[in-house]
């Protein structure tokens, strides 16, 4: 609760006499995550496969193409804006055209390598067990159907714990990658392996703890549907995962000596304490 709190408050600190410049950036993250959309909608409508039609072999390329686009062009994004609240929480700041940074030079693969990498062993780790845990459902129908109605209802309710529990699991694995993107910024130019293994060594042991940062957002997040509150609420919550990276980069040098003589230079020099 202590780091939580401390996040939370460091994060919120960090964003004082920035909170336009803040808006702004998700503005801009707004602007282009809608233009890909349009043009996602665009390539369906391009290749006669209306949105929500039936499914069919042509219509399953178009979309892997779509998808593969939108990753391609949004990966570098995510990694401007961490850059940006990487600035912010060490004590300087940068433009707001920084979010556009990634695009101009080689980290546009290396963010792209970070997220299909990290995607795709969080997906993995979700996903598996879950349709695991379908597929054994859909295998005892016919047992469960001939349940009492009670204990029909009880082993079903398991089953939903068991997945809810497990999705906790799987955020927590998550965050083992949760610090790769600030590790691309223009500070630090590490490869994308480079930026996943550093990441996967400073949240050793503060994992759930940023699982417990997320959980303590959900009611605002849940503010969020009303549109205008994600104006405070989202840069908010990205200054706190900023801070949070500073803190966990000041505190790797007690990790290894090798993840020491890694660690950015300037930015565990502006350490916060948490």
């Amino acid at each position: 609760m202590k780091f939580i709190r401390a996040a939370r408050r460091q994060g919120k600190r960090a964003l004082a006499g920035h909170r336009r410049e803040a808006a702004a950036l998700l503005l801009l993250w707004g602007m282009m995550w809608g233009l890909v959309s349009l043009a996602d909608r665009g390539a369906y409508r391009l290749a006669g496969f209306p949105p929500g039609g039936p499914p069919s072999w042509e219509a399953a390329a178009v979309t892997a193409i779509t998808l593969a686009l939108r990753e391609v062009l949004l990966a570098p994004l995510g990694a401007g804006a961490s850059a940006w609240f990487a600035a912010l929480a060490g004590g300087w700041t940068r433009p707001v055209t920084t979010i556009f940074w990634a695009y101009g030079n080689r980290v546009w693969l290396r963010s792209l390598g970070v997220r299909l990498t990290t995607g795709f062993l969080t997906g993995a780790v979700t996903l598996i067990p879950l349709a695991g845990e379908g597929f054994s459902l859909w295998l005892l129908r016919e047992r469960l159907a001939a349940l009492p109605p009670r204990d029909r209802e009880l082993a079903l309710a398991g089953a939903g714990a068991a997945a809810l529990l497990w999705l906790l699991v799987s955020r927590a694995y998550a965050q083992r990658f949760a610090m790769a993107r600030f590790l691309l910024g223009p500070d630090y130019g590490y490869s994308a392996a480079k930026a996943i293994d550093l990441s996967v060594a400073y949240t050793r042991g503060y994992r759930w703890r940023l699982v417990g940062l997320e959980l303590s957002f959900l009611p605002w997040f849940a503010a969020c549907l009303l549109i205008l509150p994600a104006l405070w609420v989202l840069p908010w919550y990205a200054s706190c995962r900023a801070k949070s990276f500073v803190f966990l980069c000041r505190r790797a040098g007690r990790i290894s000596a090798q993840v020491q003589r890694e660690a950015p230079r300037e930015v565990c020099r502006r350490s916060v304490r948490v």
